[in-house]
């Protein structure tokens, strides 16, 4: 076996510590990083699912393929005595819309600092390099400045406006970025970030009668 060519092609995928560094240098200013650059930049030794900005320190963690029980579970926590939990309806509701014309749900929880990437039927790698771009620059945004999120009584609604906006915002860049990223040597088809057998939920609407 052809080890160097092995390497080589392994190179040209993006995983998780790959995206963090391309995806947080395209997003911050633009900037495409090759290959070859990137591989000067990896750590030897990573944390699972930690998010980076670039070469900063870990700023939160994302975890891909959840099943929807997951991600009902962190939409809010349950009262300690009943169990239940509050608005979970609503703010789930919110949520499918938000992501309404994506193959993915990207949930962000704050304290733990934890975004839970839920996939739909038919999610490619495509969608989910898009998602994890959404979750990197959502926990940027949020660790930049946090307090705006973090406290108080809207700041459910808030961090759903932080959703809105940086969806808008990479959907507006997304053809770019992945038109620069192939042709700076990437290779795009490689489902290099879900590195288990992950969940896919089925989302049907309902039409009245």
């Amino acid at each position: 076996m052809n080890h160097a060519a092995v390497r080589a092609v392994s190179m040209r995928t993006l995983n998780r510590q790959r995206a963090n560094i391309v995806l947080s240098a395209y997003l911050d200013d633009e900037k495409v990083l090759t290959p070859k650059e990137v591989s000067a930049r990896e750590r030897i030794f990573e944390w699972d699912g930690i998010l980076r900005w670039k070469d900063s320190t870990p700023i939160a963690r994302a975890e891909i393929g959840h099943s929807f029980h997951d991600l009902i579970r962190g939409l809010a926590p349950p009262h300690s005595i009943t169990g239940s939990r509050r608005d979970t309806e609503a703010k789930l509701a919110k949520l499918i819309r938000l992501y309404n014309g994506e193959d993915f749900l990207v949930q962000y929880s704050l304290a733990p600092g934890v975004a839970l990437i839920i996939l739909k039927e038919g999610a490619g790698s495509m969608a989910q390099l898009k998602a994890w771009a959404l979750a990197l620059w959502v926990a940027h945004r949020h660790h930049r400045t946090g307090r705006d999120y973090a406290t108080g009584a809207s700041s459910a609604e808030a961090i759903l406006d932080l959703h809105r906006t940086t969806l808008e915002d990479l959907s507006h860049r997304w053809a770019d970025c992945i038109e620069r990223l192939a042709a700076a040597g990437w290779d795009l088809n490689a489902d290099s970030l879900e590195t288990g057998s992950g969940s896919r939920i089925r989302l049907e609407t309902k039409t009245e009668k």
